[in-house]
């Protein structure tokens, strides 16, 4: 790793925590509906042979970014409600490994929206401001509180969603148009 790079890892740990205990979660709600939103939006009108697309041998699929998020967002739901209850909580599957699937892009779609429903139902069920221990460890931010991993998963959904549009814009996207 770089110095730049544990530059940013800092500045992003730095805001989800200082960001965290600033607001509460009803608070922070709006940032991060919008995040998903801009998924959901990345996702419409691809279709199944666009969805299975990679750009190079080693990147991923739309699909494959879909399943990795919605995986991903339900196990961090998970450990910001387990934190938030002062509990322990289990961080080792919030950032989940390619995998492949054979779900549709459409029934990925629905799955990140349902999640996106799930987020919004728990969040009246949360203390308003909970506790900002018990920690749970983020491979590349440290230690992060409960309203700090909500707030990780803003900016999942963003870069992701930034993803998915990358993979719309590479050479030989189906469907894609040709630039005269």
């Amino acid at each position: 790793m770089t110095n730049q790079q544990q530059a940013e890892f800092d500045r992003m740990r730095g805001y989800y925590l200082s960001q965290g205990e600033k607001y509460s979660f009803a608070e922070l709600w709006p940032r991060a509906m919008k995040a998903r939103l801009q998924l959901l939006d990345a996702l419409e009108g691809v279709s199944e042979e666009q969805a299975s697309f990679k750009p190079g041998p080693n990147d991923w699929s739309i699909r494959e970014v879909a399943l990795h998020v919605v995986n991903g967002s339900r196990s961090n739901r998970r450990l910001v409600i387990a934190l938030s209850s002062g509990e322990s909580g289990d961080s080792s599957n919030i950032d989940p490994p390619k995998r492949t699937t054979e779900a549709t892009v459409d029934g990925l779609r629905a799955q990140l929206r349902d999640d996106g429903i799930d987020w919004t139902a728990a969040i009246p069920t949360l203390p308003e401001r909970p506790p900002l221990a018990p920690t749970a460890r983020h491979s590349m931010f440290g230690q992060l509180h409960a309203r700090a991993w909500y707030l990780f998963q803003r900016t999942h959904d963003i870069d992701h969603a930034s993803q998915i549009d990358a993979n719309k814009k590479a050479a030989g996207y189906p469907g894609a148009k040709v630039q005269p």
